[in-house]
């Protein structure tokens, strides 16, 4: 991967944040130190940063340059011997079992992705739900439909990294609200998440997409609904 390439990534991330609404285009480029116009101008493709520059980005984005790669990327570039010390296979496996206590079967798990250990001890946990005994991080993939409708339109699919002892409603980061995969009635979703009363609110990342409702009638309250919250999307382009 060229740096070219890490820069579109990156450019790509940005806009999807923006669309989120984390941050705007002036606020992200007063955090980091660069005049609004050159921002604008890398955010419409029309120059590059500078390797301090983007450095300033990550770091604001609490990211490194190893998620502007493809896991599969760096599997390819990467020695068994790396993989085995310095990252850690987490299981793929369908919204329909990621729900599941504990870990899982053999047939239940579709394939694994690499990730590195560093960023996944880096992940703070939130546990309201008492899952300590759960296998803490799963990856839930998105067809293709689904990643277009809630990411890019020209996405071809999405990778979610969920951290399944994050089940707390506090926001991870101050003033940013937290990203969380649910099930509900059998069928994945992605969304910001509020308790009204005895009603469970989804609001889907994507505002032209319509709010949904799930009624918390079970002992277990909101937690029989929350896979966990999300820590790191991949989208395929």
């Amino acid at each position: 991967m060229s740096f070219q390439d890490l820069q579109d990534k990156l450019r790509l991330l940005i806009r999807e944040r923006i669309k989120g609404g984390e941050f705007t285009g002036t606020a992200l480029s007063y955090q980091v130190g660069i005049q609004q116009s050159h921002m604008s101008n890398y955010l419409n493709s029309r120059r590059g940063l500078s390797l301090e520059s983007m450095d300033r980005i990550l770091d604001r984005l609490d990211i490194g340059v190893l998620d502007l790669v493809d896991s599969a990327e760096i599997g390819r570039r990467t020695s068994p011997s790396m993989v085995a010390t310095d990252f850690e296979e987490i299981v793929v496996v369908s919204a329909e079992w990621s729900l599941q206590p504990g870990g899982f079967s053999s047939d239940q798990i579709r394939e694994t992705v690499n990730y590195k250990k560093a960023y996944l001890r880096k992940l703070k946990p939130n546990d309201v739900c008492h899952r300590s005994h759960w296998l803490r991080f799963v990856v839930i993939r998105l067809d293709p439909r689904t990643a277009r409708t809630m990411y890019e339109p020209e996405a071809r699919g999405a990778t979610l990294l969920i951290d399944r002892q994050y089940t707390s409603l506090d926001a991870y980061r101050q003033r940013r609200p937290n990203l969380y995969a649910v099930l509900l009635q059998s069928h994945s979703a992605i969304g910001y998440l509020s308790i009204s009363g005895q009603d469970l609110i989804l609001r889907p990342r994507n505002p032209l997409l319509p709010i949904e409702l799930a009624r918390i009638d079970r002992p277990t309250g909101y937690a029989h609904y929350v896979i966990g919250r999300v820590c790191h999307v991949a989208i395929e382009v």
